[in-house]
């Protein structure tokens, strides 16, 4: 496995840890201060029975057992269960319990639902009455586990989220290292071998020019290497002057770098920063170059198109999967100019990159020879 996907497993269970703590911990506070005000509650609710029942006791006489078993068997309807006894009188009994709790106030299961029990005794005129008081909160039970079901979820939809967010952004971000680690490969393996090869002796001195020319011509593909990742670094984070550019000189002296290609300028000048510039239209012309064929660079007052006749890997770039990382450096110097920069290509047309500065007229390449998709 990749190392920026094992940093990317990590991070992300990290981050599931989290955020499931978090909404453990918001659902469990949640549920005691629920739990706490229907404690409240039920105290007070109880309180307020045993008060109607001393006064009861007091007014009613011997009607107390009735009225007692009447008041009981309205709030069993109300999902409240009560047990009335003053001395060895039983005035009503609606709590079926084999086992009576030891606590005065707490939460049992009964019969499959959850209940508030409270038990209480006070004295009156004929002596003690104790009040049994038994609520049912199983409805409170289920709408809690219904959030805790609803928190799960949308941890699951955060996390999913978040996870497919960080995967991309550490895949970009990876990308361009795994891409420069490649393209350093191969001038290090280069300059390895051949520093072996002079390192043997018995070899002419002819051989051992060629392996430190050899070794030379690596070192300076590295430099290329490093220059253009601090090139794109200083796209992505420094600041950029930009001046008018002599793009007629520019393109010249690209030409004499690449020989073969055919120019034709129709503009003076153009406002950027010139290394930018250079190493933008360097890519496009180095890429068009080694997909072989003719290759033709064509400027105007709203685009500058490089054409070639060979079939170059457009669709891996278009798709951002180009072989190492000069379309990155493309796109970036161009964006921050804000320019386009558009590819096309197609068997029977060539390929052509179209780096569009100005307002564009037309839908095809300057010089005329293939049309470049949007």
């Amino acid at each position: 496995m990749q190392l920026w996907k094992k940093n990317f497993l990590v991070t992300f269970v990290l981050f599931v840890l989290v955020v499931y703590i978090c909404l453990f911990v918001m659902v469990t506070v949640s549920f005691r201060t629920d739990l706490g005000y229907l404690m409240r509650r039920a105290a007070d609710s109880e309180r307020e029975i045993t008060y109607v029942l001393q006064s009861m006791q007091k007014l009613s006489g011997g009607h107390i057992a009735t009225d007692a078993g009447y008041m009981a068997q309205r709030y069993e309807e109300a999902g409240i269960l009560l047990k009335v006894r003053s001395g060895d009188a039983v005035f009503a009994d609606k709590i079926p319990l084999q086992d009576v709790p030891k606590e005065k106030y707490c939460i049992l299961t009964h019969d499959g639902g959850k209940y508030i029990y409270i038990k209480d005794e006070v004295m009156d005129g004929a002596g003690r009455m104790e009040l049994t008081y038994m609520e049912n909160i199983q409805s409170f039970y289920d709408l809690q586990n219904r959030k805790f079901i609803a928190a799960a979820a949308s941890g699951i939809f955060v996390s999913a989220v978040v996870g497919i967010m960080l995967y991309a952004a550490m895949k970009r971000i990876y990308r361009p290292v795994n891409q420069i680690a490649h393209e350093l490969r191969t001038p290090l393996t280069g300059i390895r071998g051949y520093a072996q090869y002079i390192m043997m002796g018995n070899i002419t001195e002819e051989d051992r020019f060629f392996a430190a020319q050899q070794i030379v011509d690596s070192a300076g593909t590295m430099k290329d290497v490093v220059d253009k990742l601090l090139i794109m670094g200083n796209v992505r984070e420094g600041t950029l002057t930009f001046v008018a550019i002599d793009i007629e000189v520019m393109l010249e002296e690209l030409k004499h770098i690449y020989p073969g290609i055919e120019l034709e300028v129709s503009i003076q000048s153009i406002n950027g920063e010139p290394t930018l510039v250079r190493c933008l239209l360097e890519n496009m012309i180095s890429n068009a170059v080694n997909a072989g064929g003719r290759v033709k660079v064509t400027a105007g007052t709203e685009k500058l198109c490089v054409w070639n006749e060979g079939m170059f890997r457009v669709r891996a770039e278009n798709e951002l999967k180009p072989h190492g990382y000069g379309l990155a450096i493309c796109r970036d110097i161009a964006g921050i100019h804000r320019w386009k920069l558009r590819y096309s290509t197609s068997e029977k047309d060539g390929t052509a990159a179209v780096l569009i500065w100005g307002r564009e007229k037309r839908t095809l390449a300057p010089s005329g020879e293939m049309p470049y998709t949007e």
